[in-house]
């Protein structure tokens, strides 16, 4: 690219920076469509030879970034710690969001960035309302504490218990019309994916969907070993010379709520999946701690979900387990 469009992305305006390698250009606009529209009616002349890049926002950056795809535009985006890194590798100790702007167009310009690629509308609707409905696991196991300290009360107001019931009601009867969505969106679209992975011992209905919400058929994954990364289930070793021995941990650096989700499934691989199974039990055996052992169970079970979606693979519990491809 001949140019880099660096941009720090806040709530209510973007600041960017127009990079070609030697000088940088500073703008600023509001953060909203028409501006945004207008700023890029400047572009379309160099539209094959520009990159936007921008940090990892949440909301913000991810409107941005599909509205930049939708107009025609390549857009890379970078994780912000990736970007604190490089800060501290060009020492530079300001943090303004002009700052941030220039360094992301600084870093475009230097290292290999993704392309940007929406998720389908579908897969979109699949992650918001899974959000949902633990949200309204979570309101609802608040509800039923309410209702356990209301138990302990000497004073029993029927009115109060009877309208935490209430909602406690309330909250199951969404979760349920959203299961109900989610399976009809699922077998309507994700209809083959759904069956192969149902059909790996040990993974579930939500896990299953889970996992075509947010990876589809791994289409923007090569290996396990990424996939495992963008989860943060991967290990993270600390160890230097002969004299710092730290404990290995996994690194945390990734989706919680998919490495939540995941983490539970593996109780599941642990009792029905027949390698995972096997090779818990050989971990065990070795005198491995049993949080550790889970650990593995799970980037084991990545391997395995991600060869069958992969490369449209059937499931077979006696397959070679060199046969699995990470």
């Amino acid at each position: 690219m001949k140019l880099i469009v660096g941009i720090d992305v806040s709530k209510k305006k973007l600041d960017l920076s127009v990079y070609n390698g030697y000088q940088h250009k500073a703008l600023f606009i509001n953060n909203d469509k028409k501006d945004i529209e207008k700023m890029l009616r400047s572009f379309v002349s160099e539209k094959d030879d520009c990159l936007f890049v921008m940090e990892a926002t949440g909301v913000y950056h991810l409107r941005l970034a599909t509205l930049l795809h939708e107009q025609g535009f390549k857009v890379g985006i970078i994780n912000s710690l990736i970007i604190k890194r490089f800060a501290q590798m060009k020492m530079i100790r300001a943090k303004t969001d002009a700052v941030d702007a220039k360094l992301i167009a600084e870093y475009g310009y230097e290292q290999k960035v993704s392309l940007f690629q929406p998720r389908s509308i579908e897969r979109q609707k699949i992650i918001k309302i899974l959000r949902a409905i633990d949200a309204l696991i979570e309101t609802k196991e608040g509800y039923y504490n309410r209702l356990e300290a209301l138990a302990q009360d000497p004073l029993q107001v029927k009115s109060v218990i009877k309208s935490f019931k209430q909602l406690i009601r309330n909250a199951e009867r969404e979760i349920s019309k959203f299961e109900v969505e989610l399976l009809q969106i699922v077998k309507e679209h994700y209809s083959d994916v759904y069956d192969r992975l149902l059909s790996i011992n040990g993974v579930g209905v939500k896990t299953a969907v889970v996992i075509i919400g947010f990876f589809g058929k791994f289409e923007d994954f090569e290996n396990s070993k990424q996939v495992a990364s963008f989860i943060g289930i991967n290990p993270s070793p600390s160890e230097s010379g002969s004299s710092v021995r730290g404990r290995g941990r996994i690194s945390k650096k990734g989706n919680s709520y998919l490495r939540k989700q995941l983490y539970m499934t593996s109780l599941s691989a642990m009792q029905h999946n027949k390698s995972c199974k096997e090779f818990y039990e050989r971990l065990v055996s070795k005198g491995k701690e049993h949080k550790v052992c889970r650990v593995a169970v799970v980037n084991k079970l990545i391997k395995q979900i991600f060869a069958i979606l992969k490369y449209e693979r059937t499931y077979n519990q006696d397959y070679c387990k060199n046969c699995l491809a990470s």
